[in-house]
């Protein structure tokens, strides 16, 4: 007999991940996980019983994701800023995975918290917060107000990248930002 295939909570989460991706959330179900991992819905609904808390393992392995990918460019950065290489990764995410970008910043998931306490759960926004201290000398008291206003700035031209057909480059929202953070920047000093 051939051996048993096992199809994990993670490999079911994966599969959501890239039909979200492809087709938005809205078509994660059962069926288009058990066709995109090629078996039965049995071992899907054993593990998620409730489409909507698959849903919700989608879309915090989505946030993983991107904060990982902001992670690994920051590694790389050369000569980059911290707030230059995070506007990067969104403006490309806005561009060419829309459905995924709508995940994260444009669906339910986060109804229940502010804006700022979600972006600051996450460690690569905590270094921006301090870069945007240091590099742009805005007073430690002020940042966590100056971060949630640029946050906003750059969400808003990347929903128009995600949802319209106008297209930003990404030199041009980090010129945006950055021109928002120096005037914010001499506001303080």
């Amino acid at each position: 007999m051939p051996p048993r295939i096992t199809t994990s909570k993670e490999m079911i989460i994966e599969a959501g991940y890239c039909i979200a991706d492809e087709e938005g959330i809205d078509q994660v179900n059962c069926r288009a996980i058990a066709k995109k991992l090629g078996c039965s819905t049995q071992p899907v609904f054993s593990r998620f019983p409730n489409m909507d808390e698959l849903k919700e393992e989608v879309f915090n392995h989505a946030c993983d994701k991107l904060e990982q990918s902001i992670a690994d460019r920051l590694k790389n950065r050369e000569g980059c800023s911290l707030v230059e290489v995070a506007v990067t990764v969104l403006a490309d995410m806005a561009r060419d995975h829309k459905n995924l970008y709508k995940l994260i910043y444009l669906s339910d998931f986060r109804s229940e918290k502010t804006f700022l306490e979600e972006r600051e759960k996450y460690q690569t926004n905590q270094l921006i917060m301090k870069e945007l201290i240091d590099k742009y000398k805005i007073d430690s008291e002020r940042v966590e107000s100056i971060f949630e206003r640029v946050s906003l700035l750059v969400h808003g031209i990347c929903t128009v990248i995600a949802t319209t057909t106008m297209n930003y480059s990404n030199e041009k929202v980090i010129k945006i930002v950055i021109d928002e953070l120096t005037y914010a920047g001499k506001l303080d000093g």
